[in-house]
C-alpha cells in the first residue's frame, strides 16, 4: 500500500509543476515527449520476457508502477528538459547525463532499497547508456520536427 502512494505521489507531484509550464511551450515539446516516451515504453514492455529488471508484486503492480514512472516523472522532467535547454545540445546533453546518471545509480540503488525494482540482467551503466541514447533521439527527432514545420 505504501509503494503505491509512493508511486502515486510521484506522478502528481510531477504534474502539479506543469502548473507552472508555458502553455506555448507544452505545445512545442509534447510530440517529442510523446516520442521518446513511446522509445521508453517498449523498453519497459520487453523488460519483463528478457528480465532486465524485476518489479516487485503481481503483473498489475508492475503495470502500475511502469505507468506512474512514465507518465509522470520521466513525461515531465523531458517536458522541462527541452523548455530549459533545447537550442543548446551541448547543456542539453549534459543536463540529460546528469539526470540519467541519478536515475541509473542513486535513485535505482534507491529504489531497490524500498523494493520498488531492481535491475536484474541489466547493469546500471547499461542502464544509462539506454536512457542517455534515448535523450540524443529525442533532440533529433524534435530537431527534425521542428525543422519540418518552418
Amino acid at each position: 500500500m505504501l509503494h503505491n502512494i509512493f508511486r502515486l505521489g510521484m506522478l502528481l507531484i510531477s504534474w502539479a509543476t506543469l502548473l507552472l509550464y508555458p502553455k506555448r511551450d507544452f505545445k512545442r515539446f509534447l510530440p517529442v515527449t510523446i516520442f521518446v516516451t513511446g522509445m521508453v515504453s517498449i523498453l519497459l514492455v520487453i523488460s519483463h520476457p528478457y528480465k532486465l529488471w524485476k518489479v516487485s508484486g503481481s503483473i498489475k503492480t508492475r503495470i502500475f508502477n511502469d505507468l506512474c514512472f512514465t507518465l509522470g516523472p520521466f513525461f515531465v522532467t523531458n517536458l522541462w528538459i527541452f523548455r530549459l535547454a533545447y537550442g543548446n545540445i551541448w547543456q542539453y546533453l549534459g543536463i540529460n547525463l546528469v539526470i540519467d546518471y541519478l536515475l541509473a545509480f542513486p535513485v535505482t540503488k534507491f529504489f531497490k532499497k524500498i523494493n520498488i525494482y531492481q535491475l536484474e540482467r541489466l547493469k546500471p551503466l547499461h542502464f544509462l547508456s539506454i536512457i542517455y541514447s534515448f535523450a540524443i533521439f529525442a533532440y533529433g527527432f524534435q530537431h527534425l520536427f521542428q525543422k519540418s514545420k518552418r
